[in-house]
């Protein structure tokens, strides 16, 4: 295998993947409150079926996958929490959701590892025939995640790719050529926030769209950067290793410090809450 040739035959297990979505039950889902912020309560099975979802009834929806990090930006940027409450679809997928929700003592069913929900998204598209669009990373980068995916994924019909670094002038043919593509499904890969200003931009451009922020998907598919080892794949503390490996990404730390500072005086409140109520 070349260099930065990715397979993704992992994600091709013997299994009905559509009778398996197509089973879901959309009803039984909800919305968990962290920091006042409402995060979709779903399954990872139910999360996959909500996209299937939006492409049949049409519109334009944007998904957003959450960490900790991401949450407290939209929660004290009044742009990002105004395109946040736009937004179609809120997924948690950094282990940190999951423990904030519990300590809140409003769980989450589960959390949706963003790679592994990313291939599962391409997977079904093949099979379905859903058109995809990718756009972010340099140029090359791109190519590299196309022709990863394709390998992978032969019956894929991806109807363009694009870097996603160009100029204000270069930035009206990009959306229109994604605008004529028609895709079911855009994956835009800019890295946060500026994938999710870009898609509030230009949403009202389209028709029939599902725009998903990947952050560093289109990376890590092309095989430019590295997945996190396993354990912090597995664990949902992917970005954690990031930080950890990239010195000057630590100010992320800080911001990780006071959501814990946050969480610990919004667990109090629910605590004194719970037994006001007991009491009466």
């Amino acid at each position: 295998m070349k260099n930065n040739e990715i397979m993704y035959d992992s994600y091709k297990e013997d299994r009905d993947i559509i009778l398996e979505y197509n089973q879901a039950d959309l009803n039984d889902t909800g919305v968990c409150n962290i920091l006042r912020m409402g995060v979709d309560n779903l399954t990872f099975v139910q999360a996959v079926a909500k996209i299937i979802k939006m492409i049949n009834d049409g519109g334009v929806h944007h998904v957003i996958m959450l960490n900790p990090y991401k949450l407290l930006r939209y929660r004290s940027n009044n742009d990002l929490n105004m395109i946040y409450s736009k937004a179609s679809m809120k997924i948690a997928t950094g282990s940190g959701m999951l423990e904030a929700a519990k300590r809140l003592h409003n769980p989450l069913k589960e959390r949706i590892p963003q790679m592994s929900f990313i291939m599962e998204i391409i997977r079904l598209s093949e099979i379905k025939e859903y058109t995809i669009f990718l756009v972010g990373g340099k140029p090359e980068t791109a190519e590299k995640a196309f022709f990863n995916i394709k390998k992978s994924f032969p019956g894929i019909r991806i109807v363009g790719r694009h870097g996603g670094f160009f100029s204000k002038e270069r930035e009206a043919s990009v959306v229109e050529a994604i605008r004529k593509s028609e895709a079911n499904i855009v994956l835009v890969g800019m890295g946060f926030p500026r994938e999710d200003k870009w898609i509030s931009k230009f949403r009202g451009q389209f028709k029939n769209t599902v725009f998903i922020g990947i952050g560093g998907g289109i990376d890590i598919i092309s095989g430019e950067t590295n997945k996190a080892p396993g354990y912090f794949m597995e664990s949902g503390k992917d970005w954690h290793y990031r930080i950890v490996t990239r010195p000057w990404r630590w100010g992320k730390l800080i911001r990780l410090f006071f959501f814990n500072v946050h969480l610990f005086f919004a667990g109090l409140f629910s605590k004194n809450k719970k037994k006001k109520s007991k009491r009466r």
